[in-house]
């Protein structure tokens, strides 16, 4: 199955034939300063479950989404030191002027950047490196155009070298244009910027070492980065892909878990749980992940196949509970 933090975002099922469909804007800031956040990602949920599309707050904290049909969704926002934010939102005609303040993590946990710190860096950084990192994010995540976030990723750095955000989703678009030579060389210097204490750079990396199956060079990488934000659900199912990949499936089990726990509304992580219990030979569990997978997605580009999987299963185990009892009325009817 693919790597959550690989897979393709996608507007599927915002985009609609009838004319009612809006666009949605706010913006993010730190509580406390109340300086801009860029680079925050901003996930709109449906009620029903299922995350529709992805967005990343620019140079000024500003997120958009655009064609979202009236109806019931879910603001998420997702940034490492900081608190989950869930914010409903109700659709029914264009919605401006969102405003969200981000608290940071009371005491913040090994590895998590200190108020200060983070302040000072964030206030040092050139406004016109943030508008291109703003625009990278968008072309990446909205609009699927990797060269053209390459581009203004390349400028963000030009602006502010030592932006290690910028090297890692850049590393990402690089190796979502399959060139595994200059994604390599991005995410690496990430985490060397960021002296291995940015956790997106570390799950970045070890997602590139997945897919070139070199989960021994994946693993620490995935450990590091859950040990630095064990809330990030994009490092807890990386370090499970790895485990997996080491042919440890009981501890990869741990990890898939508490990724689906984050984000239980994610499809893509109830098959990665569904291929931990296929290795563990865990028909009933395998059965509840993609029933879980299909109520989440019934209509997914997994969808077919897992049908069809789940179909093929269920009928092995009932046959499999069916055969102990048909053995033991026999030996009834041979044993009056």
């Amino acid at each position: 199955m693919p790597s959550p933090s690989t897979f393709p975002d996608t507007d599927e099922g915002l985009g609609s034939t009838r004319p009612r469909s809006f666009s949605v804007n706010g913006t993010v800031a730190d509580a406390e300063s109340r300086v801009a956040m860029s680079g925050v990602r901003v996930d709109l949920q449906a009620i029903a479950g299922g995350i529709l599309a992805t967005a990343f707050t620019g140079g000024n904290g500003n997120f958009q989404f655009n064609n979202v049909r009236s109806g019931n969704y879910e603001l998420i926002f997702d940034e490492p030191g900081y608190e989950d934010r869930r914010e409903r939102l109700d659709v029914d005609g264009p919605v401006f002027g969102v405003t969200i303040e981000l608290r940071r993590l009371n005491g913040g946990g090994p590895g998590a950047p200190s108020g200060p710190t983070v302040s000072v860096r964030e206030l040092s950084i050139p406004q016109k490196a943030r508008d291109a990192m703003g625009k990278g994010m968008s072309l990446l995540y909205q609009k699927s155009d990797n060269a053209g976030s390459i581009k203004q990723f390349q400028r963000a750095i030009q602006a502010y070298p030592g932006y290690y955000e910028a090297y890692a989703q850049m590393g990402l678009a690089y190796m979502r244009m399959k060139d595994a030579g200059d994604s390599e060389q991005a995410l690496r210097k990430s985490v060397e910027l960021s002296q291995e204490h940015y956790p997106d750079a570390l799950f970045l990396l070890a997602a590139f070492f997945t897919s070139a199956q070199r989960f021994a060079d994946a693993e620490p990488l995935a450990r590091k980065a859950v040990e630095l934000n064990p809330n990030s659900w994009h490092a807890q199912s990386e370090l499970a892909q790895a485990l997996l990949g080491l042919k440890r499936a009981d501890d990869a089990e741990q990890y898939a878990q508490a990724a689906v726990k984050l984000q239980p509304d994610n499809p893509i992580l109830h098959l990665l749980l569904a291929d931990v219990h296929i290795s563990l030979g865990n028909g009933p569990a395998l059965l509840d992940d993609l029933n879980t997978y299909l109520k989440l997605a019934p209509n997914g580009s997994f969808a077919e196949r897992v049908r069809q999987q789940r179909d093929r299963l269920q009928q092995r185990l009932q046959n499999s509970q069916a055969a102990p009892t048909s053995d033991s009325s026999a030996g009834a009817q041979a044993n009056p």
